[in-house]
């Protein structure tokens, strides 16, 4: 669970989301999160179908919100948004 407050940014609209999502964005992550959480216990790494749609949805804006933060990160300039 993401809890940085340096992995968060206020919008156009005054929301705070994610670096990189929306505000559309930043619910549907934290809302898969909790599903991925509650969905325990989870098949073994390796197991052929292993990964659920959920798990999919959940690593593409993970990795479009690292994708956007990571210019942030390696500036060193750990500034808050």
């Amino acid at each position: 669970m993401i809890k940085d407050d340096d992995a968060f940014q206020i919008d156009a609209k005054g929301n705070r989301v994610l670096i990189g999502l929306s505000a559309e964005e930043t619910e549907e992550f934290f809302r898969l999160e909790e599903i991925i959480a509650s969905s325990c216990p989870r098949p073994q790494i390796g197991e052929v179908d292993w990964v659920m749609p959920e798990d999919e949805r959940w690593l593409e804006l993970y990795e479009k919100h690292e994708s956007a933060r990571r210019p942030f990160m390696n500036a060193g300039n750990k500034t808050r948004h």
